[in-house]
């Protein structure tokens, strides 16, 4: 008959008495088992860095000031939209009105070629810190409003170049 020993060494190590019990033999192998499912599963999950799982685009610098009768339009987000359906490029006016435009990530810049543009209120960051992960509050009213047609690329009436050089001079006064 076998007997599971017992160390009487204060630092006994769990692992060298389960394996050590013939019962616990058959829990050790499903044991064993489950863990390397379940580290297998984490594997084919994707742990580790996240990366863009959408083609990166080629990019130029964009950049520009939104403005409503020529006074700066702050937390107002711009959407310049390619017209073969690529991923839209986006910015957000400061206070100054000055936004820079991103495609694969912020400030990249946008696709070169000919965009529709739209305008949409996104109201100044929240300083709540658990905003945006379990719950995610309403922006506050834009002190300027703007007419609802500009938020829809196709009834906008704006559309921008971007050249192939790139462009830091884009201009969109609203009227």
């Amino acid at each position: 008959m076998v007997k599971c020993r017992v160390s009487s060494n204060a630092d006994i190590n769990l692992f060298i008495l389960l394996f050590s019990c013939p019962v616990i033999k058959v829990m050790e192998s499903m044991l064993c088992r489950w863990v390397f499912s379940f580290a297998g599963l984490l594997l084919l999950s994707g742990c580790g860095n996240a990366q863009p799982t959408g083609e990166r685009l080629a990019t130029v610098s964009a950049s520009g000031v939104l403005t409503l009768n020529s006074k700066p339009l702050e937390y107002y987000q711009v959407l310049f939209f390619p017209p073969n359906g690529q991923r839209p490029a986006a910015g957000t006016a400061d206070a100054e009105g000055k936004f820079v435009l991103g495609t694969n990530e912020p400030q990249d810049g946008a696709v070169v070629g000919s965009h529709k543009v739209a305008i949409n209120w996104v109201g100044p960051p929240s300083t709540d810190p658990n905003d945006g992960i379990m719950e995610f509050s309403e922006p506050p009213a834009p002190s300027i409003r703007i007419d609802p047609r500009y938020s829809d690329p196709e009834t906008s009436g704006l559309v921008v170049e971007i050249p192939a050089s790139g462009t830091n001079e884009i201009r969109i006064d609203l009227k």
